[in-house]
């Protein structure tokens, strides 16, 4: 091989490797409030970039969209800005999950006081997906490309136990289907699908209670995912569509858990900290395996967090611009663009942001 030639590909393995060397940087956009709101928050985020989550009167300091303050469910869309998305004639909704397609999935108090799943629709508005058959409440906190939605519910026969339920379109409507509970549990939560109809959540057992992350799919059903060696305690928090999952698990070290990744074979991997930070988890995944979520120190200040096999875990306040204004305190959602939305500080208030590669 000539010199010359050896000299290109050198040229070319140092471009790549500063490449892989220099971090992704993000513009931040704030979303903003609802009229007469003073926070929001980032839940669910779509691959086109559409962003959904709540608004609501909380204040600085306070983790937004606890229900525990009358908010609403918004959409927001870089043409529409944020869309007020309602109740279904309670005081309190909100939205965990959007498709491409603009079905938002979320839950609402009902004008009886009840928490009701709901899927909305541009043209339908807020319509109730029901429950189990005799259930007085149901969460929804995913959407599929399908149409698809993941949650759970409780059950008139059930005696106190909740299950991990999916709706699929049945006709004009949806019909929700119980997911079989792993042995031993006394409440199942199912919080993240993809579009292969794979479930992941977490299901609570024994005395004093232990919560195990699992994974469900149509060929093997519920699958206990474990925790991390020595530790009690894990939770599954988003599934990609390669059935990398995220969320946490605790150990000694970590009481409050730590960010980790299940694999496509059911491997537990721990994800770390920022340094100096006593917990981490796992909020969403992408399919590129980038991982977001936050690492919080042992006051529980929290920072928004990035997680990938080329760099590690990265505090995302400082992938941004230094003079922003933002503090980005916690990230929910990540989409195949790499787009990131949670929430943060900004002007003296908790606001709903959107982070976009540049």
């Amino acid at each position: 091989m000539s010199t010359a030639r050896k000299m290109a590909r050198l040229g070319g393995l140092f471009l790549g490797l500063a490449s892989i060397a220099m971090a992704q940087k993000y513009t931040v956009k704030d979303l903003g409030v609802l009229s007469g709101d003073s926070a929001s928050q980032g839940f669910g985020l779509s691959p086109s970039g559409e962003v959904v989550g709540c608004s609501d009167t909380s204040v600085l300091g306070s983790f937004p969209c606890l229900g525990s303050l009358p908010g609403h469910a918004f959409l927001w869309s870089s043409s529409g800005g944020m869309q007020d998305l309602g109740t279904l004639d309670g005081a309190f909704s909100i939205a965990y999950g959007v498709n491409n397609a603009g079905q938002v999935a979320g839950y609402s108090l009902d004008s009886q006081g009840i928490l009701t799943a709901f899927l909305w629709i541009q043209s339908t508005g807020m319509t109730p997906l029901g429950a189990l058959p005799g259930a007085t409440y149901s969460y929804a906190f995913g959407v599929n490309s399908h149409g698809t939605i993941a949650g759970s519910s409780n059950s008139a026969t059930s005696n106190g136990k909740i299950f991990a339920v999916l709706w699929n379109k049945s006709g004009s409507g949806y019909k929700v289907q119980k997911l079989p509970p792993a042995p031993r549990a006394l409440y199942t939560l199912s919080g993240a699908l993809n579009d292969s109809g794979e479930v992941a959540g977490f299901f609570s057992f024994g005395k004093p209670a232990k919560t195990h992350a699992f994974l469900w799919t149509k060929a093997k059903g519920t699958v206990d995912l474990g925790v991390l060696p020595g530790g009690t305690n894990s939770n599954a928090n988003a599934i990609n569509s390669l059935g990398t999952i995220t969320g946490y698990g605790t150990t000694a070290a970590f009481p409050l858990g730590i960010a980790v990744n299940w694999d496509a074979s059911g491997k537990i991997h721990r994800l770390g900290t920022l340094p100096g930070d006593s917990s981490s988890a796992g909020e969403g995944i992408n399919d590129l395996g980038q991982v977001v979520g936050f690492s919080a120190d042992s006051a529980g200040t929290s920072r928004a967090v990035l997680w990938s096999q080329a760099h590690g875990m990265q505090d995302l306040n400082k992938l941004i611009p230094a003079n922003s204004g933002w503090s980005l305190i916690y990230a929910g959602a990540t989409n195949k663009k790499g787009q990131i939305t949670g929430y943060g500080t900004f002007n003296g208030e908790n606001h709903a942001f959107l982070l976009t590669p540049r």
